[in-house]
């Protein structure tokens, strides 16, 4: 559990997988807010950007990858680690992960501790690569054995190779 408070912004189009989401990592500590599209999400992020983003990759309008690459196009946003959920597994949702550089793609049904693990991992990651102290202090949450992550390695140069 975390010490202070974080906020995530949680993009979700299926209105009980948000409120689960919402409820359950505000119990671990986060301060959540939630919308229900890309297109909402993008202007709350630009405006005041949260220290991470949880967001289904399959959403109607602006996708969750359109969404980690338009803030990652962004100089207020590129910092701001994405986590992407998805319960459509393929062989080409790693690849356009890396693209957009999405830290993780944790898959549906996601177990709660995995996420709140997810986020603690790639906050802290985020706090270590910035090199500028954190707002809050995050712990670094080991993650289960049995967890469903899949950590992405962003490259900038094999994103590149990949346009």
């Amino acid at each position: 559990m975390m010490s202070d408070t974080c906020h995530v912004l949680v993009v979700e189009d299926d209105t009980n997988a948000l409120s689960g989401y919402l409820e359950f990592l505000a119990a671990a500590g986060f301060e959540p807010t939630g919308v229900s599209s890309g297109s909402e999400a993008l202007p709350i992020a630009l405006r005041h950007p949260p220290a991470a983003i949880v967001t289904d990759i399959t959403l109607p309008g602006m996708t969750g990858f359109e969404l980690a690459a338009a803030l990652h196009c962004d100089v207020r946003t590129r910092h701001v680690p994405v986590i992407g959920l998805t319960a459509h597994w393929t062989p080409d949702v790693r690849a356009r992960a890396v693209d957009v550089a999405m830290q993780a793609i944790l898959l549906k049904p996601c177990v709660p501790s995995h996420l709140v693990a997810e986020l603690e991992r790639v906050l802290g990651r985020a706090k270590a690569l910035d090199g500028v102290s954190a707002r809050r202090a995050i712990k670094m949450a080991a993650l289960p054995s049995d967890t469903q992550a899949v950590p992405i390695q962003y490259s900038p140069a094999v994103a590149d190779s990949r346009r």
